[in-house]
Formats: C-alpha cells, structure tokens, sequence
C-alpha cells in the first residue's frame, strides 16, 4: 500500500472507531472538542490479517473500543481489485497506558514511496 492508501486507511479505521465510542459515551464528546484532540494517533504496522483479528479480539478482551476498516469498492492493483478487504485496525480512544501494553510487538510503520 502506499503512503496515501495507508494514511487514508488509517483515517478511516481511527474515525470508525472514535464515532463508535462516542456512540456509547456521548458524555465525551465537549471534552474532546474543547481540549481540541482525542489524543495521540500512532500507526503500526501488523505482518498480516490475522495479526489485526487477533488484536481485534485482545482489544475487546480488555474492554478497549476498536474499529476494522474494511475497504471496498476501490481499484488499486496488486491487492484491491474493488472486493472489500480488511486494511486498517484501529484502538481507542482510550489512555496509554491500557492500550500500549497491546502493542508492543509492533513496529512503527516506516515510510514507504508513493
């Protein structure tokens, strides 16, 4: 994927997950506005689906609110040929300290040409 498939996979993973937890606790919504933020954003990389399923499953284990973006209908050879495709996992919002110790098996994702 290059970095603008993988930023915006990302995005969309990030924004599903936030609208799901605010869905369950709209109480937080004026806190995130007025503070401007929802936190840090950090992107990992995972060697494969099952790496996201199994993160998936951990998150909810811990009572931790996650979204995974499935993509579809878009055409970008090798890998999407317009059949939905699981692309981005995304964790929060929630404090650092109940989501890091997730993911310390992951890397940072190193910047890839477009």
């Amino acid at each position: 994927m290059d970095r603008g498939k993988l930023a915006a996979q990302c995005g969309h993973a990030a924004r599903l997950s936030l609208l799901q937890f605010l869905r369950d606790n709209p109480h937080y919504l004026s806190e995130f506005l007025d503070r401007n933020s929802v936190g840090t954003l950090v992107v990992l990389e995972a060697p494969n689906l099952h790496h996201l399923h199994e993160l998936s499953l951990t998150a909810s284990q811990h009572g931790l609110p996650w979204a995974l973006f499935v993509d579809s209908g878009h055409i970008l050879p090798p890998h999407f040929d317009g059949t939905p495709i699981e692309t981005a996992l995304a964790i929060g919002p929630a404090i650092q300290q109940r989501i890091k110790p997730l993911l310390r098996a992951y890397r940072c994702v190193k910047g890839t040409k477009s």
